[in-house]
């Protein structure tokens, strides 16, 4: 049910429940995020259908679900396209909060694509990135197409590569749009209106409509979220698990 260490024999309900509440400790479902979940799930499998070209806006409160349940789609992706279901593509995640430097995201996303350990500085890159998608596009208007392999790229914590003149988070928004770049961007935000409110109108025009923005955990949610996770273990009195949930959600 979980990915987390092995649980020792003999141990208490309480270390058994310490385990399975951990944050390292990723359950096969997300309960309470299925609308959210199909809805993703709709928009990247229909991108990877027609030739890999979307970018979709994903908001809400830190702790919400919003990565974890990106994840969860892109494992159901990888299953259909290990079975044929879907064009094969590879993932790639670059989480704000990493790099020193917005525009380092540059570098990660060019490794990616190249599948390499390439030493090389952000603006080399930025300018091998916009060579590399505009040949794409002249290799399609030629006629001969793009380059086969679909990228999938999990920009986390964009709030966090916000600069003064907007040129990391505008390029790697409008790279998806060019034809033949088999580019798909999902970027994840803890502000519902950043595009409005910290990008300009030729960057949030970018993002277009495709947006998904998560709720927060009502009480009833962290309550069934805690239970799923505990199932089988009573380390806890059910009032005392809904007390919790009313507080946190409040």
């Amino acid at each position: 049910m979980f990915a987390s260490p092995t649980i020792r024999e003999g141990a208490t309900a309480y270390e058994i429940a310490r385990q399975r509440l951990h944050v390292s400790a990723v359950p096969d479902t997300l309960p309470c995020r299925e609308d959210e979940f199909a809805e993703i799930l709709m928009y990247l499998q229909s991108a990877l259908d027609e030739g890999g070209s979307l970018c979709l806006y994903i908001s809400g409160v830190p702790g919400a679900g919003k990565t974890a349940t990106v994840r969860e789609v892109i494992r159901t992706l990888q299953e259909s396209a290990d079975q044929g279901d879907v064009p094969p593509f590879k993932y790639t995640e670059i989480n704000g909060m990493k790099l020193t430097d917005p525009a380092q995201a540059y570098v990660l996303l060019w490794r990616a694509i190249k599948n390499s350990d390439e030493r090389i500085t952000p603006s080399h890159a930025a300018q091998l990135l916009d060579q590399h998608f505009s040949q794409a596009a002249a290799r399609g208007s030629a006629g001969g197409g793009g380059h086969k392999q679909i990228h999938i790229v999990l920009m986390d914590e964009l709030d966090l590569l916000v600069t003064k003149n907007q040129a990391v988070i505008y390029n790697l928004f409008d790279w998806p749009y060019r034809p033949n770049a088999r580019l798909i961007v999902i970027a994840i935000a803890n502000t519902m209106d950043l595009p409005e409110r910290m990008l300009s109108h030729k960057v949030s025009s970018r993002l277009g409509l495709t947006r998904v923005n998560f709720q927060p955990y009502t009480y009833q949610q962290l309550y069934t979220i805690v239970t799923s996770r505990l199932e089988g273990c009573e380390a806890f009195d059910p009032d005392a698990i809904e007390f919790c949930a009313r507080k946190v959600s409040a």
